[in-house]
């Protein structure tokens, strides 16, 4: 029991180090009862992933208010060759898209500033395909979140199996960054406007809004549509432009971020 204090006294919030105190109390006394005692230790473990939870979401929360401010531009061509019988010859552009280097290029300098890493793991999945999982860790405190992604082998043009895991694999290592971050890429021919958010953009506002409590001002602030314009909070958040999802997401992670660090002060 005493080397497991020993493990448990490191720096900590005034919250933890209370629970600490008793804990050392409790084992210098010869009378304690060891079943009382291993439940405050485990009151002291709860505390101390809330606050690694509470100190993860505040530095994610720091790197998304800087991402809203940066414009990440689709700058890759995918080339198709031309279909047989047609009069063209050669290939044709059929989209661009932001490679995973280039998305890393912005993220990877906020990771390293907030003690945050993200790293990948994969493993085949049946009948083919594979699932890529993005672990996005705190190094100070440990917490972490997974997130997973599955697809088919892109065996597209004529690519050999090993070319169809290679190419998979970078396509979501690179839509789980974005998912994570709420990253949006834009063309370099929009200038980022790009309409407004789609169906699961809207579907996560939606559920961050609750989450938040946000009232109409948050739709005022994001510069959409009232509920009385629109019909319905669904149909408001819908107008909420493009080029503004990451801004949108943020503000209100941020501000869940802080309700829950000031109910966690009180409690």
């Amino acid at each position: 029991m005493a080397e497991q204090i020993e493990q448990l006294a490191a720096p900590s919030s005034d919250g933890a180090t209370a629970v600490l105190v008793l804990i050392e109390r409790a084992a210098r006394d010869p009378g304690a009862d060891a079943a009382k005692l291993e439940r405050i230790i485990a009151m002291y473990e709860q505390l101390k992933a809330k606050e690694a939870e509470l100190a993860f979401n505040e530095a994610k929360g720091r790197i998304l208010k800087k991402l809203a401010g940066i414009t990440i531009v689709k700058n890759r061509p995918v080339l198709y060759e031309i279909e047989k019988g047609k009069p063209q010859k050669g290939v044709y552009e059929a989209f661009k898209y932001a490679p995973l280097e280039e998305i890393d290029k912005y993220l990877r300098p906020l990771l390293i500033e907030e003690d945050l890493d993200l790293s990948y793991s994969s493993e085949p999945r049946e009948h083919g395909g594979i699932l890529i999982r993005g672990r996005l860790k705190h190094l100070p405190g440990g917490h972490f979140e997974d997130s997973f992604m599955p697809a088919p082998l892109d065996i597209s043009g004529g690519k050999s199996t090993v070319q169809g895991v290679g190419s998979t694999n970078s396509y979501l290592r690179r839509y789980i960054a974005c998912n994570i971050f709420n990253i949006v890429v834009v063309g370099d021919d929009d200038d980022g406007n790009g309409g407004t958010i789609d169906e699961a953009q809207t579907a996560k506002i939606l559920d961050l809004i609750k989450k938040a409590k946000a009232g109409p001002k948050y739709l005022k602030y994001m510069k959409a549509q009232s509920i009385e314009e629109a019909g319905s909070l669904e149909a408001a958040v819908a107008t909420i432009a493009a080029r503004d999802y990451r801004k949108a997401v943020s503000t209100l992670e941020e501000q869940i971020a802080k309700a829950e660090a000031g109910h966690a002060s009180l409690s």
